[in-house]
This record gives structure tokens, sequence and C-alpha cells, in this order.
């Protein structure tokens, strides 16, 4: 029967798992900068649609007004009187 080697096979799986350690260390470290980057780009988005001038708000027709717009169309119009939210 072959010797095995306890030492030298306990020895490479230290050393494998070491190097996956770092490996692990340095993937997070990444995904932890990336998540910075991405915290900071989403902070100057805000801050710019912050920036922009206010939108017109479109004009809320009542029920009566709407109902009363719908009746005055033709059926040959397709165009959308009412707007929805």
């Amino acid at each position: 029967m072959a010797d095995i080697d306890i030492q030298a096979d306990l020895n490479a799986v230290n050393d494998q798992l070491t190097k996956m350690v770092e490996e692990l260390n340095r993937i997070n470290g990444a995904r932890e900068q990336l998540i910075q980057q991405i915290q900071n780009m989403n902070g100057v988005a805000m801050y710019l649609r912050g920036k922009l001038p206010p939108e017109e708000q479109p004009v809320v027709q009542s029920v009566e007004e709407a109902t009363e717009e719908e009746s005055t169309t033709t059926e040959d119009d397709i165009t959308r009187t009412v707007e929805y939210p």
C-alpha cells in the first residue's frame, strides 16, 4: 500500500484555503467599493433631479367634465380625451 503523507496534504489544503480566503477578501473589497460608487452616483442623480425645473403638472379634469367631453366626441375620433394618472 502506498504511504500517504498526511502532513503534506494538510499543508497543501491549508495553502489552497489561504489563497481562496485572500481572493474572497479581494473580491469582497471590490464589491464594497462598487457599492460605494453606486451610492455616490445615486446621490449625484438625486441632486441633479432636484436641480431640474419643475415640470408642468397636468390639469386633472373632474368626472363631469370628462363625461361631457366624451359624449361630445364622435365615434370616428379615437384620440383619448381623459388622462389617466
